[in-house]
């Protein structure tokens, strides 16, 4: 359900951009369509907020300056509505577009999730490296034991032993709401799969 809810808001943010962008280039249009605009930015805000508490890492530094940005623009589109004034329009759905581009690519993200474990860089893999990993990257979603911490994240203890490879294309590519982790070494992956293998049967 998360990822139905994460494509609708995709396309309810797509949506809210052509409505507060039209207005500047045709401005007879804004009136007629005022309450679809105004049921998808409801739509688009309930979709974000029910998001917002679904992420483990909602109320980081990151997150916290795309949600910001985004009241900014709510803001100024109001404005730019209610003072009929192309540039807080204008400048409303650049600022949008700058969020809703920045929420399409990850590596902003990825790239602090890189700098964090930098420092964990392995010569070899190791159980020993692979727990300093998992409590960095993965506990705040699966809990500090596996046993699956956060609302619907999958217990890290499941009956039978998922292949290795399996294991490693999940931990890299991410899969549903998982994060991908490209920037993991070999040996980073290997440790990792070697530390979820001392709670398997």
């Amino acid at each position: 359900m998360d990822i139905g809810i994460l494509h609708t808001h995709h396309l309810l943010g797509v949506l809210t951009l052509v409505m507060v962008g039209l207005p500047i280039v045709l401005p007879g249009w804004a009136a007629r369509w005022r309450i679809v605009h105004r049921v998808l930015d409801t739509l688009l805000l309930l979709t974000g907020i029910y998001l917002l508490f679904r992420a483990p890492a909602a109320f980081t530094g990151p997150y916290l300056t795309k949600y910001l940005l985004v009241v900014a623009a709510i803001g100024l589109a109001i404005v730019g509505s209610r003072r009929k004034n192309k540039r807080f329009s204008i400048a409303a759905f650049l600022l949008l577009a700058y969020v809703y581009g920045l929420s399409l690519q990850r590596d902003w993200l990825l790239r602090s999730e890189a700098d964090r474990v930098r420092h964990l860089a392995l010569e070899a893999p190791s159980i020993e490296g692979g727990q300093a990993l998992y409590q960095e990257l993965c506990a705040r979603c699966h809990g500090a034991d596996g046993r699956a911490q956060y609302q619907k994240s999958p217990s890290l203890h499941p009956a039978q032993n998922p292949d290795t490879l399996y294991w490693a294309a999940v931990i890299k590519n991410g899969k549903g709401l998982m994060p991908a982790h490209p920037y993991l070494t070999e040996a980073q992956v290997s440790s990792l799969v070697a530390f979820l293998r001392t709670w398997q049967p």
